[in-house]
């Protein structure tokens, strides 16, 4: 059979594509964007390089000097304010200057090229020099105040030459033999060292990145694929769940490593991951989670490659020790104290570690410790809010589930109790039989016991056309043999979608579909054929389908048993077990049980079972005397008594 027809198969090989394509991009986001092995300017060299062929380099230093030089040469370039020069001109007119200085003045500042700062002092000198001696000290001390430059320099424009100079600089080639070190290991990588490697071709940066890319996509690719092997390996071969229910923990387990990883940042020991394997060991059984749980760990430290042995060490005792909890205790608030418990035993690791290493305890360790707690307490805190949620919508059935719908008082159960109280009787024996039955031969008693329980809610549609349910009259008396059919076989349909409006796991819904599986409804078959008419067999049989597992095999037996076992009018053991016999044959020769993985042995284990309870419950019992009975006997026995007396009296 190809695998990619099975319609399962292929749903999950999809989830497990898009599991791998996540989990891929996770371990990329840790190495792929890491700087690991890129040259750069300013880090050391990773190793030797040595160029391969000779070529002439640009010498970036060489060039760059000479460019400065260039610059250097060019002068500074001025210009001159008109508005500053009418502001100095009108200044010198109005002061009281000899006729020579003013002109002097004058001319200097009319000039197109204006007066430059470094001009002013040696133009108050030779206007002083211009005036009568006795006016020198106040002629200087008001040019001091008054003379300003009109020349200033255009920094914008001197900048654009400079540049325009540096430019014109050819740069200097410096010739690279073949085998000449460029650059040696440990080395500062410089400019030049860059653009060494680059004509060289020994660095490109493009290819590097490109090669960089495609070496860290396909080694994630092959480690997440390696790792996610075992996973759908698991689901599809161990636990055999729907696609809904492996999409859900396969998403669940990315999500968790997702959030995980953006968490360590914060603190190495704050791991709370132990939360998906506490939800796979209450969702599918003890030693998947235990599995999970380690895989987890080790994928935890490839997310994280500066992770210590000790936080490796906390993650999987942690998620181990909470995995084994979970599992054995049976209520829900039990998975927090299974996280605390959890979470203690990682505090003792990390204290025992500590010790094998000889560091000393203080605020830091103890602040450690706390965060482990921490963790384990958020874990247990997660995995109680989403077992709800992967209870009621992914259809997973749990051991707690499964006890609180064992409850009588669960709403269906207390409904078949007042409504149908010969069917919930029923249903309890036929529990207490299968569930027997079913754990000695190595199947899931809790849910075989839970599914026997509710197989027969169907019949709270009409009730009283069921004879556990009937007193004196029999509503199928006045009906045809067809139409006793109809509201016979109608039970299963309805019981599968009282189940669907109680929200019930759908796991109980195979109990419903197959206790009957296509048996003939032998009694109206045999009416139909007395009221004559073309009537076939196989108008009689229920719909089916036939048992598929060993619960749902066990439960029509014993439907079929006990009902039949009423009508023994002395069950001594003897007739128990020769009726016992004669159910399963019949089943057998009827192929009833051709689907189920059910062996001879197991057959003659449950026949067994069947017999020692029915026996213990059909038991005959002792006739009490009424106390009408008692009271004559007494009578008959103290009359002789009292006429025997009587002479006894008379001849005193």
């Amino acid at each position: 059979m190809n695998l990619l027809n099975n319609p399962r198969t292929s749903k999950i090989a999809i989830l497990g594509f898009i599991a791998v394509m996540m989990l891929t991009a996770l371990f990329y986001s840790v190495y792929g964007l890491s700087p690991q092995n890129a040259l750069t300017v300013g880090q050391p060299s990773p190793k030797t390089f040595k160029s391969p062929i000779s070529l002439n380099v640009i010498d970036r230093l060489q060039t760059e000097r000479e460019k400065i030089s260039a610059r250097s040469q060019v002068r500074d370039i001025f210009l001159s304010d008109s508005r500053l020069k009418d502001l100095v001109t009108n200044e010198i007119i109005s002061l009281n200057l000899s006729p020579e200085a003013q002109d002097l003045l004058l001319t200097k500042y009319n000039n197109p090229k204006g007066v430059r700062q470094s001009d002013i002092n040696k133009l108050i000198n030779l206007a002083v020099s211009l005036s009568p001696e006795q006016d020198k000290r106040n002629v200087r001390l008001l040019l001091n105040k008054r003379l300003i430059a009109t020349s200033i320099i255009d920094t914008r424009l001197t900048e654009s030459a400079r540049n325009a100079a540096a430019n014109t600089v050819e740069p200097i080639m410096q010739n690279l033999k073949a085998g000449e070190i460029i650059a040696n290991k440990g080395e500062i990588l410089t400019q030049d060292h860059m653009a060494a490697l680059q004509a060289s071709g020994l660095y490109n940066i493009r290819a590097e990145i490109a090669n960089r890319f495609l070496k860290t996509i396909i080694s994630s690719l092959l480690i997440s694929i390696l790792l996610l092997l075992p996973l759908i390996y698991i689901i599809m071969s161990k636990i055999h769940i729907n696609p809904s229910k492996a999409g859900f923990l396969l998403g669940l387990t990315i999500l968790g490593l997702i959030l995980q990883r953006l968490v360590l940042d914060f603190s190495p020991y704050f791991i709370f991951i132990s939360f998906i394997a506490i939800l796979v060991a209450v969702l599918t059984d003890e030693i998947t989670g235990v599995f999970w749980a380690i895989w987890l760990a080790v994928v935890l430290a490839l997310l994280d490659p500066s992770t210590s042995i000790v936080s490796l060490i906390i993650a999987l005792s942690s998620a181990i020790a909470a995995t084994v909890l979970a599992k054995r205790f049976k209520n829900r608030p039990s998975l927090l104290l299974a996280s605390l418990i959890a979470g203690l035993i990682a505090a003792l690791s990390y204290i025992l570690l500590i010790l094998i290493y000889g560091s000393n305890f203080d605020i830091a360790l103890s602040y450690n410790i706390l965060i482990i707690l921490a963790a384990n307490f958020m874990a247990g805190i997660l995995a109680l809010g989403l077992l709800p949620l992967a209870e009621s919508s992914f259809g997973f059935h749990t051991e707690y589930r499964l006890i609180e719908l064992s409850d009588p008082n669960s709403p269906l159960l207390k409904r078949l109790l007042l409504e149908a109280a010969g069917t919930y009787q029923h249903s309890l024996i036929i529990s207490n039989l299968v569930g027997e039955a079913v754990s000695e031969i190595g199947g899931n008693s809790l849910l075989a016991r839970v599914g026997a329980l509710y197989h027969d809610v169907g019949k709270l549609k009409r009730p009283r056309f069921f004879i556990e349910n009937q007193k004196n009259e029999n509503p199928h008396d006045h009906i045809s043999p067809h139409l006793s059919y109809l509201i016979i076989t109608d039970h299963v349909r309805y019981g599968i979608k009282l189940l669907k409006k109680y929200k019930l796991p759908e796991v109980l819904e195979q109990f419903v579909n197959e206790h009957h599986g296509t048996t003939v409804l032998s009694y109206f078959y045999k009416r139909a054929l007395e009221e004559g008419g073309n009537s076939e067999e196989l108008n009689f049989r229920y719909p089916g389908p036939k048992p598929r597992t060993k619960e749902t095999a066990v439960l029509m037996l014993a439907d079929a048993v006990e009902s039949a076992s009423r009508s023994l009018a002395e069950p001594s053991q003897s007739r128990i077990r020769a009726l016992i016999d004669q159910i399963f044959e019949a089943r057998l020769q009827d192929k009833q049980l051709s689907e189920s993985p059910l062996n001879f042995s197991d057959l003659e284990i449950i026949a067994n079972s069947f017999e020692r309870m029915l026996t213990a419950i059909l038991h005959r019992r002792i006739s009490y005397p009424s106390e009408e009975e008692i009271k004559s006997l007494e009578g008959e026995e103290n009359a002789p008594r009292a006429n025997h007396a009587k002479p006894a009296v008379s001849g005193a």
